[in-house]
């Protein structure tokens, strides 16, 4: 064949291509869906499941940001020795609430201002309202959300000093009580002859029941504020962490074990006390608390808790050239803080205090439930306030009492300004 104006021939080759195709598109559309449906199906556990691997690995690499250490020293810091309490110690907590608000399908959005707008009867967001539905107590108030719960403990363990020296917080989901074993005195092996008896020790181990107490505390702020206030979670969140914190660390410390309140370290006599050797604290009697804890085979301190001025009177300490006294090096790995919670007005005068050292990792704080918040609508109503009452239960165990020695009779030069 010619090309009509060239008269040239015309290559063989295709024509034309004609596609055909089922007459029912929608039918094979429908089906495309529905095997993408199944595939879907199948394969969301597996995709759920990495995603959850994938928040662990973040929520530790943001631990290891914040305590600022290189490389493992971060993750090695959460392996806790093998005589630590059980319980949430630092990246743990938003770890664990984070996969109940997972299993619960929380608004991961949800703040604690909203969460208290909402239980105040103000406009709030969905994610509340939906954990508003669940989260009615049988005394009225509502559980807070576990999205919310990690940054309320984390405050509350940047403001304890306890949390911080390591005591941890051992969450109980439903039970009254909990029964844990306790170390006692250690066993004492004895050689033997063959055939000869084994020589008998004092029983080891004890029984330790934490039975949750009732804390609670009022907040109040107007109307117009937690309304329209940017950041009254961050308020909120540190008022509430700050109030319970402070309260922790005093029955922790020194609790009198009468009811209501736990028992404290001091008033329990498996742990040992020493008085202050000189006129005033130093840095020899943190060495003397060391060697009375080696010496009754415990591990080795690693916080020393006291009041505000003695921790200021043992900084201020000099030399006798006047400049400041260099801490042991035995000691640098003895974490010195303070808390409002060790008293300064005990002995004849009214102006002694105690010091706590020890490692406190093998303390723990058990905790029913989730801190409840109920709003008391008609008590601040006059001054155009809310109230709220913010309740939580708590007891403590001390698990390893002689790896805690409490040094009595402190005074401090700041005491004496």
């Amino acid at each position: 064949m010619n090309h009509p104006y060239t008269q040239k021939p015309i290559a063989r080759g295709i024509r034309f291509v004609r596609a055909q195709a089922p007459s029912d598109v929608q039918a094979l559309i429908g089906g495309l869906t529905t095997a993408f449906a199944e595939f879907k199906d199948k394969h969301q556990g597996e995709v759920d499941e990495l995603r959850t691997a994938v928040d662990s690995f973040a929520i530790a690499m943001a631990a290891q940001q914040m305590n600022g250490n290189a490389g493992g020293a971060a993750a090695r810091a959460e392996q806790q020795p093998v005589y630590a309490a059980r319980g949430l110690r630092s990246a743990e907590i938003a770890a664990h609430y984070n996969k109940r608000a997972q299993a619960a399908d929380e608004d991961k959005s949800v703040t604690l201002a909203d969460f208290m707008r909402g239980v105040a009867g103000m406009k709030t967001t969905e994610g509340v309202m939906a954990s508003l539905a669940v989260g009615t107590d049988t005394a009225g108030g509502y559980a807070v959300p576990n999205v919310v719960m990690p940054k309320i403990l984390d405050a509350l363990v940047d403001q304890s000093a306890l949390l911080t020296a390591g005591a941890g917080i051992l969450p109980l989901d439903g039970a009254k009580s909990i029964t844990v074993a306790g170390i006692d005195t250690l066993p004492v092996p004895a050689w033997r002859q063959e055939l000869g008896a084994v020589a008998e020790s004092e029983p080891t181990f004890r029984a330790l029941t934490g039975k949750p107490r009732s804390l609670a505390c009022i907040v109040r702020i107007s109307r117009e504020l937690l309304a329209d206030a940017d950041d009254v979670s961050r308020a909120l969140t540190l008022a509430i962490s700050q109030a319970f914190a402070l309260e922790l660390d005093r029955v922790g410390l020194v609790g009198s074990g009468t009811d209501p309140e736990p028992l404290g370290l001091y008033g329990r006599d498996t742990i040992k006390k020493i008085k202050q050797a000189g006129a005033t604290f130093g840095y020899a009697d943190l060495l003397a608390a060391y060697q009375t804890q080696l010496e009754g085979k415990a591990p080795a301190p690693t916080a020393a808790i006291m009041a505000p001025r003695t921790l200021v009177g043992l900084a201020g300490l000099t030399d006798t050239t006047g400049q400041p006294l260099a801490a042991p090096p035995l000691l640098s790995g003895v974490r010195q803080m303070a808390t409002n919670g060790a008293p300064v007005d005990l002995g004849t005068g009214k102006a002694s205090s105690l010091a706590f050292v020890g490692n406190f990792s093998t303390m723990q704080f058990v905790m029913r439930e989730n801190l409840n918040i109920g709003v008391l609508r008609e008590a601040y109503a006059k001054t155009g306030e809310i109230g709220f009452l913010c309740h939580a239960r708590a007891d403590l165990i001390v698990n390893y009492p002689q790896a805690i020695t409490i040094i009595e009779g402190v005074t401090s030069k700041a005491a004496k300004a």
